[in-house]
């Protein structure tokens, strides 16, 4: 007889890097159609599974505000992507990170060990927001909905603490670190050398593709670390020009009072206060447009990397069922997962030309602040010449003072962000939806021949 377990076990499951859970549901979350892992590790029976509520795997230690997350983000029609700590039958714990996306009536949810570096920091996140929840329901009553609004307050509080200005902001980060991290484990674990006929070119078209994702997402990651070192190098360059911009006004200020003496100064001086105006008005652009940008890039990642997890499950499917680990009929599941896989291609497509004309977009407008910089130095060349010839240089003394310390600065900084709108002019996201389409349509035909053929 099975020892009977506490909801709160302290005993985790282990769960292999290769092993993908897959589960379908309808729009109340009755489960559907399940594969063997999930009955593996949740100790369910497959028949007890199917029909059940999804919560039948809930642990009572997972706040109420991650699922209202979840769930809002279900509704209005995105795919979404969370760390999930569940409890199995016989009371053990395991956490996943699940991927799940809206499909036809209902939603599709894959999941993976988790292996990312969110994991360990969204451990105290949700036990901040389980916190939050207890109190609100101890000190103030709440009911079902307020004690998940005050998960929801508890968890974005926490991310922003870490840097992320939303959960949104979070999961766009977080799955693709996580199909990162799997990736380096599970390198050709479905690759099937015997395999032929229909269940041979079901892996075929799943490996292709995933060569085409795997170069897409490791491309678009160096794309987010160049946006982000282009930000901080764009910022920095925005704060020593705001600066300098103050010294300039200074100076112009103090070229007035000796006007009488030596009239120029004040007239090179307002001269010169104008390209350093501009410098700002283009760089705090190419600041903005950045945030943009980065944001465009992560919505990318996010897509291409929730392909490429649709297609490791297609692929999973077909491993199994030639390993005899799972029936023919598992493969209906393949056109729901391509379903899912293709369902952010337009935008997907959308997204990319968005980038690539804020990647010429930036190149331009660091090339732009750097001519007006350029501008600028020139005109202080010669005020300072002025200053020497007009022997004013006692009077004006404590207004070159802030202009030295921060001009050497900013052209080092400069350098810096010219070099990097470079790299930005000589870098374009490549992105053949088409090609992916096509990959996609012959994965759908070759499961279905492969399910014929078993009948």
């Amino acid at each position: 007889m099975e020892a009977s377990a506490s909801p709160r076990d302290g005993r985790e499951k282990a769960m292999g890097a290769e092993e993908l859970f897959f589960s379908t549901t309808d729009r109340r979350g009755v489960i559907g159609q399940c594969n063997s892992v999930f009955v593996r590790i949740s100790g369910h029976a497959r028949d007890e599974l199917a029909g059940s509520p999804h919560n039948i795997v809930r642990h009572p230690d997972m706040p109420g505000g991650a699922f209202r997350l979840i769930w809002d983000g279900l509704a209005a029609g995105n795919a979404v992507g969370a760390y999930v700590r569940n409890r199995a039958k016989d009371g053990a714990h395991y956490w996943v990170f699940a991927v799940m996306c809206p499909v036809r009536d209902g939603y599709l949810s894959v999941r993976m060990a988790p292996r990312g570096p969110g994991f360990d920091m969204i451990k105290q996140v949700y036990a901040d927001a389980v916190r939050a929840e207890r109190v609100a329901v101890r000190d103030g009553g709440a009911g079902r909905r307020e004690t998940a609004r005050a998960g929801v307050t508890a968890i974005e509080a926490t991310l922003r603490r870490h840097g992320f200005a939303s959960f949104r902001e979070f999961m766009l980060d977080a799955l693709p670190a996580e199909v990162s991290a799997r990736g380096r484990l599970v390198a050709g674990a479905f690759a099937r050398p015997g395999a032929h006929g229909a269940i041979g070119d079901v892996l075929a078209c799943a490996g292709a593709l995933d060569g085409l994702l795997a170069e897409l997402v490791d491309g678009l990651a160096a794309y987010q670390d160049l946006c982000d070192r282009l930000a901080a190098t764009s910022s920095t360059v925005l704060d020593i020009a705001r600066r300098l911009a103050d010294s300039v006004a200074a100076a112009e200020r103090a070229s007035e009072r000796v006007a009488d003496s030596a009239p120029v100064l004040a007239n090179v001086a307002r001269v010169m206060a104008e390209p350093m105006g501009e410098a700002i008005g283009v760089l705090t652009r190419l600041r903005d447009g950045l945030g943009r940008l980065r944001t465009d890039v992560a919505e990318l990642r996010f897509r291409i990397s929730l392909t490429k997890v649709c297609d490791d499950m297609v692929a999973a499917f077909a491993a199994e069922v030639i390993d005899g680990a799972a029936p023919p009929d598992s493969l209906r599941a393949v056109p729901l997962l391509c379903d899912a896989a293709e369902s952010g291609f337009v935008e997907m497509s959308a997204q990319v030309r968005r980038v690539n004309e804020d990647l010429r977009e930036s190149a331009d407008l660091v090339a732009e602040a750097g001519e007006l910089l350029e501008t600028f130095r020139r005109f202080l060349g010669q005020w300072r010449n002025l200053v020497v010839r007009s022997r004013t240089s006692t009077s004006l003394g404590a207004e070159l003072a802030p202009i030295d310390a921060e001009i050497s600065a900013s052209w080092d900084w400069m350098d810096l962000l010219r070099s990097l709108g470079r790299e930005y002019r000589s870098t374009l996201v490549p992105f053949d939806a088409g090609l992916l389409q096509s990959h996609l349509d012959k994965m759908r035909t070759a499961a279905a021949a492969a399910e014929r053929a078993s009948l």
